[in-house]
């Protein structure tokens, strides 16, 4: 029997990891993490456009005047003409900046005279209200960086730059099942010598919870045979097996002999309360974690050794 301390850095001794990436679309991305650098592709924005409703001029026009005929309108979306001497594009929010146009004066600063406009801002400057080429990312700059888990304001800058599928790494699979005739499914009668499966349901939630992939094998009886066959089946499609129940030394404990059929029981029991019946060893080289089959006792193992 181990320690504590001992049985946790030998658990931790034999962690080995598993680096296994997939692509994924933008919108499964959400609290994967980056297996590669995103680099952008394009400029943000792609061209100078406009920050507000207003009018683009040449600044080098209001030297001379301040009444200014409307040639074109530019709306988000559209491209525009090269701008006329001495004449305004009425210009909208995100719209591109037209040639020969370098400064939007705001519609506030503006008043309509006929058919013509009346600039009453007459201190504007080269660049005024333009949002520049690549001002908010530079082409072939890295956005996100290699390892990084990805939040939803990650996925939008992602989706910002063109980009629709992302390299992350795959998340351990990890397959679970219960062990005990004496389980019921939530939703059952209740009958006598029986109980609810709770364990079923903490490692539902929490496994996927922390970032794993789950495959849930569901309750197995109290045999050593059926015991076998899923432990086998768990270690064909999982990384780490997991199971609760079972582990004591008990005529119907069946997941230390089992586990000794088809692999290796390296750990067996941790002086520790509630958790003293805790197994570790691997089926056909996939590492396994056998838990109590007492709820509080599941937990605490797992949030200690298993996490």
């Amino acid at each position: 029997m181990k320690t504590f301390d001992d049985a946790l850095n030998y658990l931790i001794s034999q962690a080995i990891p598993t680096i296994k990436t997939q692509q994924v679309n933008i919108g499964l991305a959400l609290g994967k993490t980056l297996a590669e650098n995103i680099v952008a592709k394009v400029d943000v924005p792609a061209h100078d456009n406009s920050m507000m409703d207003g009018y683009a001029l040449n600044v080098e026009n209001l030297k001379n005047r301040q009444v200014f005929s409307v040639s074109q309108r530019i709306a988000a979306g559209d491209v525009g003409q090269t701008l006329t001497n001495n004449t305004l594009a009425r210009i909208f929010t995100g719209a591109p900046i037209p040639k020969g146009a370098n400064a939007v004066i705001m519609q506030e600063e503006t008043e309509q005279n006929g058919d013509e406009i009346l600039i009453t801002a007459l201190k504007t400057k080269a660049g005024q209200n333009i949002r520049v080429i690549g001002e908010d990312i530079a082409k072939n700059s890295i956005i996100l960086n290699k390892g990084h888990k990805l939040r939803a304001q990650d996925l939008g800058l992602i989706s910002s730059i063109g980009i629709a599928k992302v390299t992350v790494y795959k998340p351990l699979t990890i397959a679970t099942f219960t062990s005990g005739n004496e389980l019921l499914e939530p939703g059952e009668k209740l009958q006598e010598g029986k109980i609810y499966n709770a364990n079923r349901y903490v490692l539902a939630g929490i496994i996927p919870q922390l970032g794993f992939e789950l495959i849930d094998l569901g309750t197995v009886e109290d045999t050593l045979e059926a015991t076998i066959e899923a432990m086998s089946q768990a270690a064909k499609v999982a990384d780490i097996v997991i199971t609760t129940g079972g582990v004591s030394v008990g005529e119907e404990d069946h997941i230390k002999p089992a586990i000794e059929h088809l692999g290796s029981l390296d750990l067996w029991k941790v002086k520790m309360k509630p958790g003293k019946p805790l197994a570790f060893g691997n089926i056909k080289g996939v590492p396994f974690i056998g838990l109590p089959g007492n709820p509080v006792s599941a937990f605490a193992t797992f949030m200690l050794f298993a996490r």
